[in-house]
């Protein structure tokens, strides 16, 4: 029987690949009664990581039945992705976490499809890995950081890897890491009062990578790349219409693309991870039903228990309905249960 729901904003983290990033780690367990995590020199606290659904394949289990959630498109945390650690160690912990990865929806095919991490530092090994995670591993995507040490996903030397994506026909999933975790070093201080780098600051990273997509004529030169942005996308689907007029106005936009913004903005999907009601259908009457997924950030602090209930009770039609909950993830992702 066919998946139902299929949540395809869903972290995972596997204990087998605890230190496996050099002295960065990761690491997590009790200090004092309390849980933490840490990520070279990050370390968050009170986030339940240790035998919990985040990294217990039989609890995440149990709470995707309570959820409504049939099957997960698992992908890293981004609080591993390691893009200021050597290549080398970037690699290693690549390779360990895809290979887990791989393991977790070979011992539970019908429940988990999986993303692969990359060594973004190192654009030759990223990839090399993606076509080891998809051709070997059976992956059905990657998830990359918003920020690669400093460099945007723009620079050239990227131009590979999203022509890769293309010929492996996968799509790309770009998620932020939080400031203190991955972005350059730099006056975070106001950002981690009332955790604006979460509530404020991936709203501003995700905006920020539809905009390098569009502006930076990635998806304009990669016709074939599919680019999935979590979070209903940021800011993107309320600013189309400032990308249109910048298109139009500004002078360096002049011949700047060389296919129309709507044919190039169908190439983006968004989940629907934002509140439910007015906001929810704003975002599905802004992108159209076949345009959003279902996206629960699965075990994080934001997990929304309730949003198979908000897609069910949006006032568009079923089919739509069902293209949000799972029509779209399974074409977009291949996933065949």
């Amino acid at each position: 029987m066919a998946a139902r729901t299929i949540d395809v904003h869903a972290h995972v983290l596997f204990p087998k690949v605890m230190g496996k990033c050099g002295q960065a780690g990761p690491e997590m367990g009790l200090r004092n009664g309390v849980q933490f995590f840490r990520s070279g020199d990050y370390v968050l606290e009170n986030v339940k990581f240790v035998d919990a659904p985040f990294s217990n394949l039989d609890r995440r289990l149990e709470l995707m039945a309570r959820l409504g959630i049939d099957h997960q498109v698992l992908s890293p945390n981004p609080l591993t992705y390691f893009y200021r650690q050597s290549a080398a160690d970037g690699l290693a912990f690549c390779r360990a976490n895809n290979d887990e990865m791989a393991a977790a929806v070979a011992a539970h095919p019908a429940q988990f499809s999986g993303l692969a991490q990359l060594p973004m530092q190192d654009p030759a090994l990223a990839v090399e890995e993606l076509r080891r995670a998809v051709g070997t591993l059976g992956l059905v995507g990657s998830y990359v950081g918003s920020d690669i040490a400093g460099r945007t996903l723009t620079d050239p030397s990227f131009e590979p890897l999203w022509a890769a994506h293309e010929a492996l026909r996968v799509p790309c999933v770009v998620h932020p890491a939080p400031r203190d975790a991955e972005l350059a070093p730099g006056d975070v201080a106001q950002m981690r009062q009332w955790d604006l780098d979460l509530v404020v600051g991936f709203a501003a990273d995700e905006t920020m990578v539809a905009a390098q997509f569009v502006f930076g004529g990635i998806l304009d030169r990669h016709a074939q790349l599919h680019l999935h942005i979590p979070h209903a996308g940021g800011n993107t689907p309320w600013l189309k219409g400032r990308f249109e007029m910048a298109l139009s106005k500004r002078p360096w936009a002049k011949g700047l693309l060389s296919r129309p913004l709507d044919d190039i903005w169908k190439q983006m999907t968004f989940d629907c991870l934002i509140k439910a009601g007015a906001n929810m259908e704003m975002l599905v009457k802004a992108e159209g039903a076949d345009h959003i997924l279902l996206g629960t950030n699965f075990a994080g602090w934001d997990q929304d228990d309730a949003i198979v209930a908000s897609v069910e009770a949006l006032p568009i039609p079923a089919a739509d309905r069902d293209l949000i909950l799972a029509g779209n993830a399974r074409r977009l992702f291949g996933v065949r249960h």
